[in-house]
């Protein structure tokens, strides 16, 4: 992409920003709308997801499931100039709601560490500017090809005072330390590793090649297993939700461990499903190496 189409899209942001956050959100409906009415690639994974993942449902009420999820998807995009370029305060007056408190506070009390799971669900922006009012916390962080645009990305969130660590075998080390150290990490935990770092386990009763970092982090130290994500709700405004993750994803069984990690997810999931990243590839690699379900 050149620099110019990049600078556009920056620009794009920062004008965004500046729009009220409900004409942002309508905005973002548009363009949702937008995805799902072309045919997109985005809409076509979402669609056979969601019939993998809800095999039993009518098809109607699935297809409404993956219209929502592009609706869902635009107005995170929408949302994008507001967590990124807001004033702090400004944003933090936006989480209305907060689920499961009292889950944080133990791990905290407990000072064993803490691993935040949180997967690609309502906007996770959101929770950056959650929990720097309560602690620091590390994330890795893949930078991008394009040094503009990378640039960006990294200030936008470096600004929330988030540690960030490159998600590499250094950056892997660095997340052990931290939590030897009873430090604070957070993790994404849906997306598809590489095969040597991951499993395969089901997820929604459907098989997805699953990373093993969360499982590794939490057999090796004591640190308490969070899973969070920042809802969309009715108004606009963002619920935060803590649960704790399933005991077994420290299991020394590799395929039981991750097991519990999307079994954690799926719980996460359920109480809003239109709000999941359904147009992720999940199921793009299989056991046999031959099965085929985004052609």
């Amino acid at each position: 992409m050149k620099s110019a189409a990049i600078h556009f899209i920056i620009g794009i942001i920062r004008l965004v920003s500046l729009l009220p956050l409900p004409i942002a959100q309508k905005l973002g409906t548009l363009i949702g709308l937008g995805l799902w009415k072309s045919g997109s690639t985005a809409s076509k994974v979402a669609k056979i997801n969601i019939e993998k993942c809800f095999p039993d449902e009518p098809p109607d009420e699935r297809n409404q499931k993956a219209k929502a999820s592009l609706v869902s998807l635009g107005r995170l995009y929408a949302e994008m100039g507001m967590s990124w370029m807001w004033p702090i305060p400004k944003v933090q007056k936006k989480i209305t709601q907060v689920e499961g408190m009292e889950y944080l506070q133990q791990a905290l009390d407990e000072n064993n560490g803490l691993i935040l799971i949180a997967p690609h669900l309502g906007n996770w922006e959101i929770l950056n500017h959650f929990f720097r009012q309560h602690l620091f916390m590390t994330v890795m962080y893949k930078p991008t090809k394009i040094s503009t645009l990378n640039k960006f990305i990294f200030n936008t969130r470096k600004r929330v005072d988030v540690g960030l660590v490159p998600a590499n075998k250094d950056g892997v080390h660095a997340l052990f330390k931290l939590l030897d150290d009873k430090g604070v990490v957070a993790v994404l935990p849906d997306q598809e590793p590489s095969r040597k770092s991951g499993v395969f386990a089901p997820f929604f009763g459907q098989t997805a090649l699953t990373g093993n970092l969360i499982g590794d982090l939490a057999r090796k130290t004591p640190a308490y297993l969070l899973c969070c994500y920042a809802k969309r709700l009715d108004d606009g405004s963002y619920g935060v939700v803590l649960k704790p993750g399933k005991d077994e994803i420290r299991s020394e069984d590799l395929v039981e461990s991750a097991t519990a990690l999307n079994e954690s997810i799926e719980a996460c999931i359920l109480d809003c499903p239109e709000q999941y990243q359904w147009n992720y590839q999940r199921f793009r690699r299989q056991p046999d190496l031959k099965t085929k379900y985004y052609k």
